[in-house]
């Protein structure tokens, strides 16, 4: 111990150096729980807050991304159903509209041949009285013929 105050007279300390280090630990133990022990916490509750938001985050991009997927697949589904609906009305509208289309070509192809039994009848009438007038007529032609040699 003599050495240790030797050493501390010959840097200049004399005994208050002893006091001094009381002070100073008395004052690093009240700093420590006035200061550094909040410091410490309020440190640790920032890294919480810090690294269990980048966890939420990443749980979160993982939901909404599950979430999009069902949405993808939610869409797909919809317009597959909406497609074969659409189509399954433009079968029908176009087998409705083709049997329309079957009866109305029923009904003009049935006009159109009464119309041309009736003009060929008209034109067998016609042929039948120039045929019948064509008799009289070559013997009138053959008539003024002779007449005129």
């Amino acid at each position: 111990m003599d050495m240790f105050l030797n050493i501390l007279k010959q840097l200049g300390a004399n005994e208050s150096v002893f006091y001094q280090f009381g002070v100073i630990v008395c004052m690093y133990f009240i700093t420590k729980f006035l200061f550094l022990d909040h410091l410490q916490k309020i440190l640790e509750t920032r890294e919480d807050k810090t690294v269990n938001l980048e966890g939420n985050a990443e749980k979160k991009f993982k939901e909404i991304s599950k979430i999009q997927d069902e949405y993808k697949e939610k869409i797909q589904t919809a317009n597959k159903t909406i497609k074969q609906n659409v189509e399954s009305k433009k079968a029908e509208i176009v087998r409705r509209e083709e049997t329309k289309y079957r009866s109305e070509e029923t009904t003009v192809n049935a006009y159109i041949e009464e119309e041309r039994k009736k003009a060929e009848a008209d034109i067998q009438e016609k042929k039948d009285k120039v045929l019948a007038e064509a008799e009289q007529l070559a013997n009138g032609l053959v008539q003024k013929i002779t007449k005129e040699l």
